[in-house]
């Protein structure tokens, strides 16, 4: 039984890890908006649907694994007293308290990269009103330009 309590530490270590690398995804987010590179910012975007996928699968494990346990029912800030052993425990309250920091530090990064692109957004559609298109038609896909026509029909 200690076996799969350390299987648990283990799957917790590799969301926190995950966790980890979706903040840092976060991080560029914010710089390929700031530095207005769509390339950089498509990669991030197929990366934080690679990594939100495999977040996904590894906390389905988790919960499997927790069932198999008998402690499914049991919030991850529980699981210290559910362990074996003291010494298993303790590996689980230290996965989980990194866990958790891990995780606020990724919905804070979150929240900046949301801000960032929602500033950028709004920034894109005061150029397109500035150059006579009405953002809703862009939006519907039926923007016209307003102003002279030319035709190039000769």
């Amino acid at each position: 039984m200690v076996d799969n309590f350390e299987g648990l530490t283990a799957l917790i270590n590799d969301l926190t890890q995950t966790v980890q690398e979706l903040t840092e995804t976060q991080h560029k987010v914010v710089a390929a908006v700031r530095s207005d590179d769509l390339a950089a910012l498509g990669e991030c975007m197929k990366s934080e649907q690679a990594l939100s996928l495999k977040l996904r699968n590894a906390d389905q494990k988790r919960v499997q694994l927790q069932e198999r346990l008998g402690v499914g029912q049991i919030k991850l800030t529980e699981l210290e007293a559910a362990a074996p052993d003291e010494e298993s425990g303790a590996a689980l309250r230290q996965a989980v308290e990194t866990l958790r920091s891990q995780y606020r530090i990724l919905k804070s990064a979150s929240e900046i990269a949301r801000s960032s692109l929602e500033c950028s957004l709004h920034e894109v559609e005061k150029m397109i009103s500035g150059i006579g298109i009405d953002p809703e038609q862009v939006a519907s896909n039926t923007a016209q330009i307003s102003g002279t026509h030319t035709d190039f029909h000769a």
